[in-house]
């Protein structure tokens, strides 16, 4: 006969290259060594800590866009941002008070709620105020998209567009992070009933916390565990009113198609059609010195990819190893930009990150108010005609 228990979570163990083994003592929720500020933090710094990707893959990989993110129903501890345009939310509890375990769910709603009103626009406002405060540089979304290590070029427009209108249908992941959650799922589906108008998913996320000794004292392993989420995409509720009513009939596509990356449904756009989509965006005097550039760029061995709605200046690598190099975007909208990608490729081939970090010193010290990242990129993109006044330069 077999009998299943319930299942426990087992301690770490960590075992050394020379065969001895460390117990990392589990840090419990009973205690204040650190608190929820602490948490928000390193969530901030790590959103991988989150384990979104296991929880709906088109929320990851998550791009931090708020801390104390002020709401109409109080702050939201944590905001992030897909580069396919879509927001997680996360709540953060020490799960010490009884009282706040049993408000945090209606809680999160309420933040989604809210969220569900603004406008991109005010969406825009809230991530520039805290980008300014955590870097000195109001990037937009579209700019904090950019940045992200291995982002191929994305489409601005249709990126907007799809942020808009999650907003206006709920469409969110709210995630529940604590360090000792124990909940009923029952007492989920009651707030789930009260929102049939969002299109949300929910889950709470456990972070188990273990102090490390030794060498590694003041260092902490942790590690994530999904307790529960909610599988329901879409919820409506239909109300029909009126008088001699034969029949009614209702169709819900809950059928979510997102293109995976290096799908055909990745589209690079061809040379007419970016000068064309330029030219409505810029001057006529900024489309032909587009054109100028380009010819330029391949002229001194230069090879031009074209992407979505940009085409990139790319230099062959001298080396053996085939890659190319990006050295600058120059969207449809006409405001071009460099970008941490070129470090991470000369990295990918041996070479120092430095070469890039200099590039982008030494070219930002041209234009204004412009200055290196701290990653490899400028802190402001450049608009065509302002890089043409500086093009000799440059």
């Amino acid at each position: 006969m077999i009998t299943f228990g319930n299942r426990r979570d087992g301690n770490p163990i960590i075992l050394k290259s020379d065969s001895s083994i460390t117990k990392p003592k589990r840090v419990l929720f009973t205690e204040k060594m650190f608190d929820e500020g602490w948490l928000q933090r390193h969530i901030e710094a790590n959103p991988e800590l989150l384990s979104i990707g296991d929880i709906e893959a088109v929320f990851s990989p998550a791009l931090s866009i708020g801390l104390e993110v002020e709401t109409s129903v109080g702050p939201i501890d944590n905001l992030f941002i897909s580069p396919q345009g879509y927001l997680t939310i996360v709540e953060t509890k020490l799960w010490r008070n009884p009282e706040a375990r049993r408000q945090v769910v209606g809680q999160i709603i309420d933040y989604a709620k809210d969220i569900s009103t603004w406008s991109y626009e005010q969406l825009e406002a809230k991530v520039r105020q805290y980008k300014k405060k955590q870097c000195g540089s109001a990037l937009s979304i579209i700019d904090t998209i950019r940045r992200l290590e291995g982002t191929d070029e994305i489409d601005e427009r249709n990126t907007v567009d799809t942020i808009s209108h999650n907003l206006q249908m709920g469409r969110f992941l709210l995630l529940i992070v604590g360090d000792g959650i124990r909940e009923s799922v029952e007492a989920m589906v009651d707030f789930l009933q009260k929102s049939p108008q969002l299109l949300f998913t929910l889950a709470l996320l456990e972070l188990q916390v273990y102090e490390l000794e030794g060498d590694e004292a003041g260092s902490f392993l942790i590690v994530p565990q999904i307790v529960a989420r909610t599988r329901e995409i879409t919820r409506a509720v239909v109300r029909v009113e009126g008088r001699n009513i034969e029949s009614v009939h209702v169709e819900v596509d809950t059928e979510v198609k997102i293109p995976e990356r290096g799908s055909s449904a990745k589209r690079t756009i061809t040379e007419d059609a970016y000068f064309k989509a330029l030219g409505e965006r810029v001057s006529t005097e900024d489309v032909d010195f587009a054109k100028q550039l380009k010819k330029d760029m391949e002229e001194i061995g230069c090879v031009i990819h074209w992407r979505q709605a940009s085409y990139v200046v790319k230099l062959n690598d001298p080396g053996e190893s085939g890659r190319k190099l990006s050295l600058l975007v120059v969207p449809t909208d006409g405001n071009t930009y460099i970008r941490a990608e070129l470090s991470n490729q000369l990295h990918s081939i041996g070479l120092p990150k430095e070469i890039a970090i200099d590039y982008a010193q030494q070219s930002a010290n041209i234009f204004p108010n412009c200055k290196e990242d701290g990653w490899g990129g400028w802190t402001r993109n450049i608009p065509l005609s302002e890089l043409r006044e500086h093009y000799s330069a440059f």
